[in-house]
């Protein structure tokens, strides 16, 4: 019976060695050593992206997979930034709905952002912290079953994790006047 399976963890797409133990619930030392034996960085602070976190993981026999907001917001940052984005038709899952979402509304979303967004037009925002507020936006909207909490939450750790501090606490301030109207 495959009732005893261990649980699949969701790890965000960018984590430190320590973040990247923690997560998978092991010992900094085991996340290091698999790190070492292929030549990877492994100082605690020493950031670990997706490919490597999930080659990690599954050195050390935990099932995880990468959180979907954390996927959507490097595939739209891409988009953002110029570069070609694969296939995002056939984008599936989680990841294809806020990707192909958040492209087929974004005029909307940003009309919206820069009504939110005191002195600060979409065009003026750093391509990170737009990506994001039309990523949370869109989720708001359109994931009624996502609690408003957990989408501006979320927002907050994208712009800790891949912007800067500042960028979280004004991603925070955005959605929280967003989030009124979307949800009313």
């Amino acid at each position: 019976m495959s009732g005893d399976a261990a649980p699949i963890t969701n790890i965000p797409a960018r984590v430190t060695v320590e973040e990247l133990a923690l997560a998978l619930d092991l010992d900094v030392s085991a996340v290091r050593a698999v790190l070492a034996a292929r030549n990877e960085p492994s100082s605690p602070a020493d950031i670990v992206g997706s490919d490597e976190a999930l080659a990690v993981a599954g050195a050390l026999g935990v099932p995880v997979s990468i959180e979907a907001r954390d996927l959507a917001l490097e595939t739209l940052y891409q988009a953002e930034s110029g570069g070609e984005i694969a296939d995002v038709g056939g984008m599936k899952g989680r990841v294809g709905f806020l990707v192909k979402g958040v492209l087929e509304h974004k005029e909307a979303l940003d009309h919206e952002i820069e009504s939110a967004s005191e002195h600060w037009s979409v065009a003026r925002m750093p391509i990170i912290d737009r990506s994001i507020l039309r990523l949370s936006l869109f989720e708001l909207r359109h994931s009624k079953e996502t609690p408003t909490a957990v989408v501006v939450s979320e927002a907050v750790r994208l712009a800790r994790t891949y912007s800067t501090e500042r960028s979280g606490s004004f991603v925070n301030g955005v959605l929280a006047s967003l989030a009124r109207a979307a949800r009313s």
